[in-house]
């Protein structure tokens, strides 16, 4: 099958507007994978006013496009935040398999609303998109990915840019050539170390101009200049860019993981950026249920431990009003699930069968039960023993089952991981947390009043 059949079998017809044509400014043919999302989204988009330049309050759910997506972490999020999704393009055949078996057994269970069609999943390379397609500007709602993170990640190599799996330069292209209303993309926390927070600007960069498009052969630090120098030609093509880093426990997710988010959104459609998202849980507030209200051990119908002095003292955290939610701990994770069986599937959980042989070493001491997860990492060579472990106050030790470190990641017990464990765990561990993707999900149509 040639590269062109491949975009074909997609089934998408490619029917091109005039007003398409008109604004397009990358070629002639659009990607028949693409296609689809802007035809659907364009009669909305007739809708906008030229004068206001603000976004449509249709009624349809507004469309997503997701790269990288993995197993379908933020493709999840999303759809609980609104969010109805065109394609999701992602390259390994086992999260694929996941996405499709997710995606049939929600239909099955839920009806008239599913997470996304099981055709809509396409097995495809990002760069091989690109490398096979002329891609045009178009009216998508939004473009969501977190472009493959190892060669920034403390748990990869971490090569940066000069790393074949950066995958910035290839969602930066898609951006381009659809120039959809919002971009979201999350990463890595390391991007902001001082050795690769540079090129971090730099996407940053090309963000807010993506018009300005690298020349053949052209060093990053040369576009980089070039960038500085020019101001954006059209306000229709840039975008406003909001940078966020966020640990995911301040928003409810079981889990300290700290991301950094780029939220953009076309400058046509607002005189300001996207505000930053507001925390809802707090460190202060878990400690002042756990020493001072002794609200967390009643909870979980625990005798409270006996408190040092130092916890006391953070305790006195309680004389204060406190408006945030406490974090949520692994004990408030995994509560209602059965004791996991070594080998054994638990009857009426999935995924949730035990593993033996926890050991402690170095480096790898596990997650306190009552205390955020350590971050659910993927790993280069497998799963991460030290983070997927679960440490409890008498000194016990065990691996979190799959379910266990899915719960963390805050997906729903009715989504399923197809595969060993390992590819799971990976899986897990490479997801965006489901919560998290969900409040900026929210945050996102919140500021375009849809």
């Amino acid at each position: 099958m040639s590269s062109g059949d491949q975009y074909t079998d997609l089934g998408i017809r490619l029917r091109p507007s005039r007003d398409d044509v008109e604004r397009s400014f990358l070629g002639i043919v659009r990607s028949p994978l693409i296609e689809n999302v802007i035809e659907r989204s364009a009669m909305n988009s007739e809708r906008v006013s030229e004068n206001t330049a603000r976004i449509s309050k249709s009624t349809e759910r507004p469309k997503s496009l997701e790269l990288f997506a993995g197993a379908g972490g933020m493709a999840l999020g999303l759809h609980f935040a609104g969010f109805e999704h065109t394609a999701l393009v992602e390259i390994e055949a086992k999260a694929c398999t996941t996405l499709r078996h997710n995606a049939t057994l929600w239909q099955m269970r839920n009806g008239l609303l599913p997470l996304w069609k099981p055709t809509a999943v396409h097995q495809i390379d990002v760069c091989q998109l690109l490398d096979n397609a002329s891609l045009h500007q178009g009216t998508l709602d939004l473009i969501a990915g977190g472009p493959p993170c190892q060669p920034f990640s403390l748990g990869g190599v971490h090569a940066g840019m000069n790393d074949s799996r950066n995958m910035f330069p290839a969602a930066l292209e898609i951006v381009r050539g659809l120039q959809p209303k919002f971009v979201l993309f999350e990463n890595v926390a390391g991007l902001l170390r001082s050795g690769f927070l540079p090129y971090f600007d730099y996407v940053e960069m090309q963000l807010r101009d993506p018009l300005c498009v690298p020349k053949k052969g052209e060093e990053w630090q040369r576009h980089r200049d070039r960038l500085t120098r020019r101001k954006p030609q059209s306000s229709s093509s840039s975008y406003l860019v909001t940078r966020q880093l966020v640990n995911t426990a301040d928003f409810g997710i079981p889990q300290l993981r700290k991301r950094v988010l780029l939220m953009a959104i076309r400058a046509d459609l607002a005189d300001s950026p996207i505000p930053l998202l507001k925390t809802t849980h707090s460190e202060a507030a878990l400690r002042a249920e756990q020493w001072g209200s002794n609200n967390y051990w009643e909870r979980h119908g625990l005798t409270p431990p006996t408190v040092s002095s130092e916890r006391e003292h953070r305790a006195n955290h309680k004389k204060h009003r406190l408006t945030e939610l406490p974090w949520r701990t692994v004990r408030d994770a995994i509560a209602g699930l059965p004791e996991p069986m070594n080998g054994i599937e638990s009857p009426g959980v999935s995924n949730h069968v035990g593993v033996p042989g926890a050991r402690c070493y170095p480096g790898h001491t596990g997650s306190e039960i009552d205390w955020p997860s350590k971050t659910i990492k993927a790993g280069v060579h497998g799963v991460c023993g030290g983070e997927a472990m679960i440490r409890y106050s008498d000194g016990r030790l065990r691996y979190m089952t799959v379910r266990e470190a899915a719960r963390i990641q805050t997906f729903p017990d009715d989504y399923e991981f197809v595969g060993a464990r390992s590819h799971a765990m990976r899986h897990i561990g490479n997801a965006v947390p489901v919560e998290l993707a969900r409040a900026v999900g929210r945050h996102i149509r919140a500021h375009a009043e849809w």
